[in-house]
């Protein structure tokens, strides 16, 4: 539902900032280090991730949209939730953090507050492969493959399963007259499959 917000800082909470856009002031918690950089009155831009449970929404917002993707990512790991990603992208960033699963360095991973050695061995179990795979693709990818990734993270902040939104995905980029079409129009498309 959301995957993007720019506005003025309204004020700074402990784990979240509060922006306005177009009148509406939303909260949105965030990493450390974007909470110790912003002020009140300031501009900010972030790529969002929605997060809807049973009792609560909460939106998370990330400088990169890199930043979400892996947010999303580390989501789908069993006992992983926004505290424990948010700790866990503060602590190392994306790119240590994504070799640090590829080269399975479970300490690393656990010196994020919230992980400890046997949540890390479980991350690295579900996450390492996928790393690696990502990291020789990318080596391979072109445009095309930017635009799947985008329609795969705008899918996710939406709630789909990962495997989910790549199957979504690669329907949609079979579609040949969707191959270039922008971002909205291949999520309206992806959607509208899915229904």
């Amino acid at each position: 539902m959301y995957a993007h917000i720019r506005g003025s800082v309204l004020w700074v909470e402990d784990d979240a900032v509060v922006i306005s856009a177009n009148g509406l002031g939303l909260r949105i918690r965030t990493l450390p280090a974007v909470l110790s950089s912003v002020t009140e009155g300031a501009s900010l831009e972030l790529y969002l991730h929605h997060i809807v449970r049973e009792d609560s929404e909460a939106l998370v917002g990330f400088p990169t949209r890199d930043q979400a993707r892996l947010f999303a990512t580390l989501l789908d790991v069993s006992g992983v939730g926004p505290k424990v990603a948010i700790a866990l992208l503060a602590t190392h960033g994306p790119d240590l953090l994504r070799r640090a699963l590829v080269d399975g360095d479970e300490s690393l991973i656990a010196k994020a507050p919230g992980v400890g050695k046997r949540l890390a061995a479980r991350i690295i179990v579900e996450l390492g492969d996928r790393m690696s795979r990502e990291a020789s693709a990318e080596d391979e990818v072109g445009a095309k493959g930017d635009a799947d990734r985008d329609l795969q993270g705008a899918l996710r902040s939406l709630g789909f399963p990962a495997r989910e939104a790549k199957e979504m995905a690669g329907a949609v980029s079979a579609n040949a007259a969707l191959a270039t079409a922008p971002l909205a129009d291949r999520l309206r498309a992806a959607l509208k499959e899915r229904a």
